[in-house]
């Protein structure tokens, strides 16, 4: 597909310290999206922009260096200075966000997820070290929960890779243990069962946690990377016959444009 197509406005975030941005627009074009980068200085000066579109998307990287915590900077920024119009992109508007990784961080400490209640923005929990004390950097297989995000397919397994060093899930009080209705991923070992054992959960996240979503289904936050696994040699056994002639990341952004082009 030609990343001329134009389909659903798509913005990509860059902030300081951001590096997955431009293959995160690549994927999104190539899926169909009108996907643009804009600078987060730039949205909050123009939070406008923000309703004109469809889909907003906080790629991976390190924003701000991690700086106190990960993404604790831009998820501060985002909630003062953007936090009333992400609520309207979401609950006004019917808007799709993405976070990948350090954009989940940035999602979960600003509030936006799980956002229980679909009340204002308040941080319900965390994503904190790897159980394993390091960066992990592996493929990991991911079981998609219980139709509970409004465009991925219940029961659908999905392989992608993750690239972290604080990935772990920890709900707050004010959700169940196992994340209930918003967990969308978890972390699934070879037959397809959630699981805490290390390396197929490569954080420890409790309950097998690797992606929530919000009540609405339209806000997903995931630590594994599908703007890594979109292209036939992204897999590890490429050029083998083995390797999947679709990958995950592509039929993953794939649904996520298709839901956002719907009225």
């Amino acid at each position: 597909m030609s990343n001329a197509t134009k389909g659903p406005k798509a913005l990509v975030l860059q902030a300081p310290g951001t590096n997955c941005d431009l293959e995160s627009r690549d994927a999104l074009r190539r899926a169909g999206a009108d996907a643009e980068l804009v600078p987060v200085q730039d949205l909050f000066a123009e939070p406008e922009r923000l309703l004109r579109a469809r889909i907003l998307m906080f790629p991976g990287g390190f924003a701000h260096g991690d700086d106190i915590a990960s993404a604790r900077i831009l998820a501060n920024q985002c909630r003062l200075r953007l936090g009333d119009s992400l609520l309207r992109f979401v609950d006004q508007e019917g808007g799709y966000v993405l976070g990948i990784c350090n954009g989940f961080q940035a999602l979960v400490k600003m509030g936006l997820l799980p956002r229980t209640g679909g009340g204002p923005l308040r941080q319900q929990a965390t994503l904190t070290h790897n159980d394993s004390g390091h960066y992990e950097c592996r493929w990991v297989r991911l079981k998609i929960e219980q139709g509970n995000c409004a465009f991925l397919p219940e029961g659908e397994v999905f392989e992608l890779p993750i690239g972290h060093g604080e990935g772990k899930f920890i709900p707050g009080p004010d959700l169940p243990e196992d994340g209930g209705s918003y967990t969308a991923l978890r972390y699934v070992d070879d037959e397809g069962n959630p699981t805490q054992s290390f390396p197929a959960n490569p954080n420890g996240s409790l309950a097998a946690i690797a992606g929530m979503c919000d009540e609405t289904g339209r806000v997903l936050g995931m630590m594994p990377h599908p703007d890594r696994a979109y292209l036939p040699p992204h897999h590890p056994l490429w050029p083998s016959p083995e390797a999947p002639s679709d990958p995950s990341g592509a039929r993953f952004f794939r649904l996520l444009v298709e839901a956002a082009a719907k009225p």
